[in-house]
């Protein structure tokens, strides 16, 4: 019962969410979006409710979250629970920054903001937070030993101020209606499959598709722990992450440098597997087994060298070299 529920809101999430995308990527949002802020800016804004709101929104600001993050984790007693805890956050807050930048969406004018936020606006990333780290919340009430009445109490109250961060961000100025339904959206439907991932609903052994994904995952961990080389491709992803956020590249640029990263990536972790299955197949020494280790290493500094001289084709210009 409990699988089917969270299905079925998950669901209802996500088609939520994705019907304001479209929105938004296609037809420039609602049309509620500007008729909110007008009314707000004309009507509805006094010296108290600035200063209410400001405080409402400190509780999904960045500093306001890894304060409460933090006593929340010291908090929590089970080491299991602390990194599902720590991991929702993370995960929450990686997956709006990532969508911000796919969809690259203008905040409001500067006239209707109440205080000054830079970045783009879709989806509201105080939303995605709210909804993913205060719905965790309501998850642990639940999972407590606590009184029914007591459970409920403290859920109404969790949601009240899940609802309330996200209105205090169009009622600020900061963001449109659509940005902020598509944050609540989106950070409950992470947090529902998160809990699903926890409760080892999404990976059932009987569903083979779900047991694919974690045994992928599970090799592409074990690569980063154990390999030297794919530590140094990392870093090297990281400074040219970095540095095309400096240079602004442009978004065929971006395309590019992440197709190769992933191109690296693969042929590295491929290079792991041949290397692996080598040493099983053949424990001793054997001039055939050293030429296939090689053959899948030379594989991977051709690409790397490749990667190298596209990333300097693209970043020697805008140095000035």
């Amino acid at each position: 019962m409990k699988k089917n529920v969270w299905t079925i809101i998950g669901f209802l999430l996500f088609l939520i969410f994705m019907l304001t995308a479209y929105q938004v990527v296609y037809r420039d949002g609602y049309s509620v979006d500007s008729i909110w802020l007008e009314t707000i800016f004309q009507h509805g804004r006094t010296t108290y409710g600035n200063y209410l709101f400001q405080g409402i929104t400190f509780f999904a600001s960045v500093v306001g979250l890894p304060l409460l993050a933090l006593l929340s984790f010291l908090f929590l007693k089970d080491k299991r629970e602390k990194w599902y805890f720590l991991g929702n956050i993370v995960g929450s807050v990686a997956i709006g920054q990532i969508l911000k930048f796919l969809v690259q969406r203008e905040r409001p004018l500067l006239l209707y903001q109440v205080v000054s936020e830079s970045g783009y606006s879709f989806p509201s990333g105080h939303s995605m937070i709210a909804a993913s780290f205060y719905g965790y919340f309501i998850y642990l009430v639940w999972n407590s030993n606590q009184k029914k009445r007591w459970k409920i109490s403290e859920t109404i109250l969790l949601l009240c101020l899940i609802i309330s961060i996200g209105f205090s961000r169009i009622y600020l100025g900061v963001h449109y209606t659509s940005d902020v339904v598509a944050g609540l959206c989106l950070g409950g439907l992470y947090t529902i499959l998160w809990i699903m991932l926890k409760e080892g609903i999404l990976l059932d052994k009987q569903k083979n598709l779900a047991m694919s994904f974690y045994h992928a995952f599970e090799g592409i961990k074990s690569a980063f722990l154990s390999e030297r080389n794919m530590k140094i491709h990392t870093f090297f992803m990281i400074a040219v992450v970095v540095v095309g956020f400096y240079f602004h590249i442009s978004t065929s640029e971006w395309i590019i440098c992440l197709i190769l990263f992933g191109v690296v990536i693969a042929a590295e972790i491929m290079n792991t597997a041949i290397e692996t299955t080598v040493d099983i197949a053949m424990p001793k020494k054997n001039p055939k087994a050293k030429l296939a280790k090689d053959l899948s290493a030379g594989a991977v500094l051709v690409l790397a060298v490749v990667a190298a001289i596209i990333g300097l084709i693209i970043f020697l210009p805008k140095i000035g070299i």
